[in-house]
């Protein structure tokens, strides 16, 4: 996942620079509004691709985690 995406899952302006306690705060904010158990049986697989989606977007924007996306295109070839 590139960083402009993950900054988009969570809430920010694609160019932003958040600090990692905003990260954090923008992670909860939207786990809690996809979490599986909240969501119908007949939704629940949307609520959690979505919520898979902000766990990477989050563990993305965390300091050092995300990988460029050369180096994660060169890993997948």
């Amino acid at each position: 996942m590139k960083n402009g995406e993950a900054r988009l899952l969570l809430g920010f302006p694609p160019n932003s620079r958040p600090t990692p306690s905003q990260v954090k705060a923008a992670y909860k904010r939207k786990v809690w509004d996809f979490h599986p158990d909240r969501f119908p049986a007949d939704k629940r697989s949307y609520a959690e691709s979505r919520f898979k989606m902000i766990s990477e977007a989050y563990s993305c924007l965390l300091p050092g985690n995300c990988l460029p996306s050369f180096l994660v295109l060169a890993a997948s070839s």
